[in-house]
This record gives C-alpha cells, structure tokens and sequence, in this order.
C-alpha cells in the first residue's frame, strides 16, 4: 500500500523539475502543525492560466501511472476563491487519505500563504516570490471581520422565529435543521471573531484548537443533543452567546 509520503514525494519531484510550475507549496495539516496519519495532501501550484489545463492533464498522468486514479472531483468554476481544485482519491493508499491540488494563476492576490490563517506553508519551489507568509494587514483582516459580522447579525429575526415555531410545532427535526442555520450563519462567525478574527470566515473547522474550552463545549453539546426538550435548553444558551458577542464585537463608528 502507498503511503502518503510515497505521493507527496512522487508529485514534489514532478513539480519541481516541471518548467512550466513557477512555484509550488505544501499546505493543510503540514502547515498547521497538524499532521497525523489520517492527513491528506494539500498541494498549491502556481503556472500560467494558460498552462493549467494542461498540468492538470500531466498531473492525472502521474497519479495514474504510479498509484492508479479511483475518482476525482474537478470543482466548478469560478471556484470561491478563484483557483482551479481538484481532489483525487488514489488507488492502495489508505481509505481516508486523498490529494486536494490547487492551480493558481500567477497574478493571484491572495494565494494562501499567510502565518496567521494558513500557519507556515512547505515551500517545494519558488521562482517568482509569490509565497508571502507575512500575517495579514490589520486592515484587511479588520475589514473581512466587519463584513462577517454584519452577515451574521442580519436578518437572524427570520431563523429566530422559525426555531420558535419548530419548537411549539414539537418538530424536532425542523427546529434542529433551522438552530443549526443559526449556529452556522450566526454564531460561528462571532465565535471566530472572539477567538480567531483573522480566520474569520474559516466556519467550526480547527475549533478544538482555537476556541476556549467553554465555547467549544457549547458548540459540542448542540451537536450532540437528540431530544427535543434538550434542543430548547441549548437554544436558550447558544442565543445568548449569540447576544453577548454580538454586543462586545460591534463595528465602532
């Protein structure tokens, strides 16, 4: 069975002798101090827009010959953050374990390299300087910041309301589907005001490691309630952090 570092060490030298890769990183787990043995492999490559289709091609090539290709998934695009992704799920390698492999055009803004939201990123090339791992402005972290938190307290009347009706409808499954809508849309981005503003947008992903222990507590116990009557009580505890954060994080004018 192939191991995750027979992958990475098959595409890392494949990247770095292409001509036509102008630089290349190792990101994920491996940047954030968290690798383990269920990690899989996150891979940014920066070409030419021109050359991405082709890379692709040359990469499924490789990944072929040398492990044989399950599946993939090739994202729609425009994707959300403007890349070209695709995931490969890899034959005699473990079931858990998949590639993520991103293109990048070389005029990218933002290509993910930040300390402060993407940790410290495995440089396996380089020519054009692209990777910058200098934390993010205090600006722009600032302003990414304020335009969560007024997506989170817009309009949280309407799901207010029908976790309400869901709750005197005695339906459990609607008022768990509608409290989830609200912890997802509402509250999270509060949390990760309060714990992590500059990964802000970055959802419960990593919470374990970031949050303090009384937050990721009441996250776990929404999670884990399977009642109805212990759907109400949580709800009462998840608004009102709701209100304290949503209070203490106003943009100040």
């Amino acid at each position: 069975m192939h191991t995750r570092d027979d992958v990475k060490t098959k595409l890392r030298i494949f990247l770095q002798d292409h001509p036509k890769v102008l630089a290349a990183w190792e990101g994920g787990s491996a940047a954030t101090d968290a690798l383990d043995a269920y990690s899989d492999l996150d891979v940014l490559v920066v070409a030419e827009e021109s050359d991405t289709e082709d890379l692709f091609q040359e990469i499924d090539a490789l990944f072929a010959e040398h492990f044989g290709i399950t599946d993939t998934l090739r994202l729609p695009e425009p994707t959300w953050h403007g890349f070209a992704q695709k995931f490969y799920e890899l034959e005699n390698t473990e079931p858990w374990f998949y590639v993520d492999l991103c293109i990048l055009p070389e005029t990218t803004e933002d290509p993910f390299t930040a300390a402060d939201r993407h940790g410290e990123v495995v440089v396996w090339k380089d020519t054009i300087d692209i990777v910058n791992k200098d934390p993010s402005s205090e600006d722009a972290v600032q302003k990414r910041a304020e335009a969560f938190y007024e997506r989170a307290t817009q309009g949280t009347f309407v799901l207010r309301k029908e976790i309400d009706k869901a709750f005197r409808r005695d339906h459990y499954l609607d008022a768990y589907h509608f409290l989830y809508a609200f912890v997802m849309r509402s509250l999270v981005p509060l949390l990760n005001m309060e714990h992590r503003i500059a990964k802000v947008d970055f959802g419960i992903r990593y919470a374990d490691r970031d949050y303090s222990t009384e937050d990721y507590d009441l996250l776990m116990r929404f999670f884990r309630v399977s009642d109805l009557e212990g759907l109400k009580r949580i709800a009462k505890d998840l608004m009102l952090r709701y209100e304290q954060l949503k209070k203490t994080h106003e943009p100040k004018k």
